[in-house]
C-alpha cells in the first residue's frame, strides 16, 4: 500500500531520530523532540531515559570506544565470516557506496564516517524518502517508485539480516536503558518496515 505525504514525512522524522541516536547527534535529536508534540513523544519509549550527559557518556562505551561495553554499530561487524570474509565486506561496500552515489548522498564523507555504520545506513534511508517526497511533489512516479524500491533494498540487505545478531551482541553490553530500549525500538521499526515491503 502507497504510503501519504504524511506518513513519508512522519517516516522521515523517525529515520531522522534513529539515526541521530546511532551517529550520537544530541542537538539534533533534542530539537526534533522540541519540536514534537508531548502526545507523539510516548511513541519513543526510550526517550523517557533521555538525560544527555548520562547517554553521551554511555554512548562513547557502547559504540565509540572498544571495551566491555562497545557494540559495534558497523554493518560490516556482523557479515558471516569466513575465508573470503575481506572480500565480501569490500563487495558490500563497494556496492553500499554505489547506491549512495545514485542519489548524491555525500553524509560520510562530510562527516568522515565509514559508509556501513548503522547511523549513516539510516541517514541515507532519510536521504531516500527526502528524495521521494519530493519526487511527489513534482509528480514523477517512476522516480518514487524507484526510491520505494532502494528503501526496502537497504533495509533489506544492509539493516534486517544483522539486527538478531546484532540484538544477540548487545544484550550483554548495554547497560543503559535509554540505549536498551532504543535498540529494542530500532529492531521492531525495520522488522515492520520490511514486513511491509513483503
Amino acid at each position: 500500500m502507497e504510503m501519504s505525504k504524511e506518513e513519508r514525512y512522519g517516516q522521515l522524522v523517525l529515520t531522522n531520530i534513529l539515526s541521530c541516536v546511532w551517529l550520537g547527534e544530541w542537538d539534533r535529536y533534542e530539537e526534533t523532540f522540541r519540536n514534537m508534540d508531548k502526545e507523539l513523544i510516548k511513541n519513543f519509549p526510550f526517550h523517557t531515559y533521555y538525560r544527555r550527559e548520562e547517554v553521551s557518556l554511555w554512548y562513547e562505551n557502547h559504540f565509540l570506544i572498544p571495551g566491555d561495553y562497545f557494540v559495534s554499530p558497523y554493518f560490516s561487524s556482523y557479515i558471516k565470516k569466513g575465508h573470503d570474509e575481506h572480500e565480501e565486506r569490500k563487495k558490500d561496500l563497494l556496492c553500499l557506496i554505489g547506491l549512495y552515489e545514485k542519489i548524491g548522498f555525500l553524509y560520510p564523507l562530510e562527516k568522515e564516517i565509514y559508509p556501513d555504520h548503522f547511523g549513516c545506513i539510516t541517514a541515507f534511508l532519510s536521504s531516500v524518502i527526502q528524495e521521494s517526497i519530493k519526487a511527489d511533489t513534482e509528480k514523477d512516479e517512476e522516480y518514487k517508485s524507484k526510491l520505494t524500491e532502494l528503501n526496502h533494498y537497504i533495509i533489506g540487505r544492509y539493516i534486517f539480516p544483522i539486527l538478531q545478531v546484532l540484538k544477540k551482541n548487545a544484550e550483554p553490553k548495554i547497560k543503559h536503558p535509554f540505549f536498551k530500549e532504543f535498540l529494542n525500538f530500532y529492531i521492531q521499526i525495520m522488522t515492520e518496515e520490511i514486513g511491509n515491503a513483503a
